[in-house]
């Protein structure tokens, strides 16, 4: 008689399954903006309260004048420096998480689930916002993740210029499948064409194909892409961010109910490569000079005496041309890094710790005074309720429970003309989360 062989699939209804409690995050939660804004300290961001009618700040705009020579000991007339109160109110940000009474009944137990799933959905609503501040601490307050290039079909576009801004990378580096979006006719004030869930995203160069759940028509190059709710959209809600902070282009003047064409002091440093550096492919050390005298010159704030105070953030892309220039003069290994806030590893150019951040835009290096930034704070990240209601409420109508996350909060300056950035590097190495 032969002997019995048992396979594998002869024993597959006996044996169990061995389920762990790690939960492994694929997608690289990579925050240095973030991390070294978020909070005020010691010789870092000012972090203000907001409540009534919002945070008011005074801005001294030109210099004091008034002092005179007489001869015969007169007085000089009356003189001032001219003062204008800058304003800031809070934006209402919110994620939302729903989950199914079924699907927790049947988690509950260690042996039926990997992880709890009220505890994973928190966590992954927790991680939302987080890149979500990211992005918008980026951008320049209009929510725009992205500019329509062309139309293949109404549900199937092209997009790219991230931030709405040209040139700024890759198409898809703010958007991915699951976002509910909206489209924006850029012709017609930015009227609603229509609404949808991103179904895929597939990402070549600086371009990004949208498949969308539902069809959408007069959509046309141009027209702007941007989250969305069933009532209303992000746009022109989001927190101010770098690009406007910064007046990129020369594009934001007002800022804070300051007018930086009325008042030429309001206004950041802009350099462009090519233009107010030797050459558009080659950042340096000398560049970042440049860029740290101008800001001397105009705000009196000194990165070369104090470079703790201030930050440079840039591309890896950039990052890497830089390392390039310094090659037999530093070596880049851990050594030659200092940590900045969140644990990042910072390389110091001209003393000034420079990090990388694959949510800046391409092709562009800011220099950041940390003290004259400000973050303002009415409600930090936290569950939506008020006073004793629970955390977790039912859906109308059906076995199901929503959380809701909400934080009012936004991003600015004290000071604009102590910052400054370098736009228009040739920047085509892509090392960020876009795949």
């Amino acid at each position: 008689m032969a002997p019995m062989t048992i396979t594998d699939s002869d024993i597959s209804g006996v044996v169990k399954r061995v389920y762990t409690g790690f939960r492994e995050k694929i997608f690289p939660l990579s925050t240095p903006l973030l991390a070294n804004v978020e909070k005020g300290k010691a010789g870092g961001i000012r972090n203000m309260r907001w409540g009534g009618e919002g945070v008011f700040f005074d801005a001294v705009l030109t210099r004091p004048v008034g002092m005179t020579a007489s001869d015969s000991g007169y007085f000089p007339p009356h003189a001032q420096a001219t003062e204008k109160q800058g304003y800031m109110g809070v934006k209402r940000l919110y994620v939302t998480r729903e989950i199914d009474g079924l699907a927790v009944t049947g988690t509950n137990s260690r042996e039926a689930a990997f992880v709890s799933l009220a505890k994973k959905i928190i966590e992954e609503a927790k991680d939302a916002a987080t890149l979500g501040m990211q992005e918008f601490l980026h951008g320049n307050g209009t929510g725009v993740k992205a500019l329509i290039t062309s139309v293949t079909d109404t549900d199937t576009i092209v997009v790219s210029s991230p931030y709405g801004v040209s040139g700024a990378g890759q198409g898809g580096l703010l958007l991915d499948a699951g976002m509910y979006i909206a489209v924006l006719d850029t012709s017609s004030s930015d009227a609603v064409l229509g609404k949808a869930t991103i179904t895929s995203v597939t990402n070549s160069g600086d371009s990004a194909t949208l498949e969308l759940s539902t069809t959408i028509s007069s959509m046309q190059a141009g027209d702007k892409i941007v989250a969305a709710t069933t009532s209303d959209t992000s746009y022109n809600a989001a927190t101010n961010g770098l690009i406007n902070i910064t007046n990129r282009g020369g594009s934001y003047n007002t800022l804070h109910n300051i007018n930086g064409g009325t008042y030429p002091r309001w206004d950041a440093v802009r350099m462009v490569a090519g233009t107010d550096t030797p050459d558009v492919d080659q950042p340096s050390e000398s560049d970042i000079w440049e860029l740290i005298a101008r800001i001397r010159g105009r705000s009196g704030k000194d990165a070369s005496a104090k470079p703790g105070e201030f930050l440079l953030i840039t591309t890896p892309g950039i990052k890497k041309k830089l390392a390039e220039s310094f090659y037999g003069q530093r070596r880049f290994t851990p050594a030659d890094f200092t940590t900045i806030k969140g644990g990042f590893k910072a390389i110091q150019i001209c003393g000034v710790p420079l990090v990388e951040d694959q949510w800046c835009p391409a092709g562009t290096v800011y220099l950041l005074h940390l003290p004259s930034l400000t973050w303002v704070d009415s409600k930090d990240w936290a569950e939506v309720r008020i006073e004793t209601m629970p955390v977790w409420r039912f859906i109308d109508g059906r076995d199901a429970g929503q959380i809701n996350f909400g934080a009012y909060l936004n991003f600015g300056t004290v000071n604009r003309s102590t910052h400054g950035s370098i736009t228009g590097y040739t920047d085509t190495s892509r090392y960020s989360h876009v795949v």
